[in-house]
């Protein structure tokens, strides 16, 4: 059955505390920010693709128990303090807090905020106690608990990522390594057509690390996957496509023909002046709607 834990804290007690009650809804999928370009003299709208997520909300219905964290039966002075805990746990307002989807072998992530309780509803003489808690989840996208790297061409043409097979959305965080040597790197996302490039050369021993969510770039001479180990090189990435003015390699899985089952995440990596070290290494989590 499906569960749900809020910072390592099960949302279904082990010991029957409380749990949460059979309407809660799954994750919900994401709408689109919709735009609209008009134009006179044209039928209908320009289309306007790569459009941006919508924050999604979660509703949590849960309920409260009399039950000790022992299991024993405490009545309505222990449903108290079980409802209590649970207050302090969703009156956290400081942070984002990570939520945790579980069903069997899937698990997903995401980080959230308590939007809104609702006021419980108490049955004194079943010491029970039920409400509503509003998640939203601000960064939209669930994520894989665990960062996946991969290791490919630095110079191949629609090199499948492994690691990010499956995913359902947009991953806009990625790690990138560029190993040298190598002349005018470039990689090149294949469903979304955004590319990130340096006009320049890699030495042979030298890495080009290029953190996507940060939009920053940095040449190291060791083996790290730290920017600030390195030489800042910002400027001198170009990055092309849709949206890359404010985003980096927006890599996207690609759905092949007649089945949604078959999501993979192509790169095209190209390069000159490469050898047998030369290498594009990628680092992310996959991402879902």
């Amino acid at each position: 059955m499906p569960t749900y834990t809020l910072d390592g804290v099960p949302l279904t007690h082990p010991a029957g505390c409380w749990r949460l009650k059979v309407g809660t809804k799954r994750r919900p999928l994401p709408g689109v920010r919709a735009v609209s370009v008009v134009v006179p003299g044209r039928h209908g709208q320009i289309p306007v693709y790569g459009l941006d997520l919508e924050t999604t909300t979660l509703p949590l219905a849960c309920a409260v128990y009399g039950r000790t964290p022992a299991g024993a039966d405490g009545g309505h002075e222990q449903m108290e303090h079980n409802l209590e805990a649970l207050g302090a746990l969703l009156g956290e307002r400081n942070r984002l807090m990570l939520l945790r989807y579980e069903a069997g072998a899937i698990v997903r992530v995401a980080e959230v905020m308590v939007e809104a309780v609702s006021e419980p509803e108490v049955n004194v003489g079943a010491a029970i106690a039920r409400f509503t808690a509003m998640l939203t989840i601000p960064g939209v996208l669930w994520r894989d608990e665990v960062t996946a790297t991969w290791a490919g061409s630095a110079n191949a043409a629609a090199q499948v990522v492994t690691p990010l097979a499956g995913s359902t959305g947009p991953i806009v965080d990625a790690l990138v390594r560029i190993t040298g040597p190598v002349v005018n790197p470039s990689v090149k996302d294949v469903a979304s057509g955004g590319t990130i490039s340096r006009a320049s050369g890699v030495l042979a021993g030298e890495r080009l690390l290029i953190d996507c969510a940060a939009m920053r770039a940095a040449l190291v001479d060791s083996d790290t996957w730290d920017l600030e180990a390195g030489d800042n090189v910002t400027g001198e990435i170009q990055a092309t496509g849709p949206g890359s003015a404010f985003r980096w390699l927006h890599l996207t899985s690609a759905v092949a023909l007649g089945d949604p089952h078959s999501r993979a995440v192509l790169v095209t990596s190209t390069a000159s002046s490469t050898s047998v070290a030369s290498a594009l290494e990628i680092r992310a989590r996959r991402s879902f709607l």
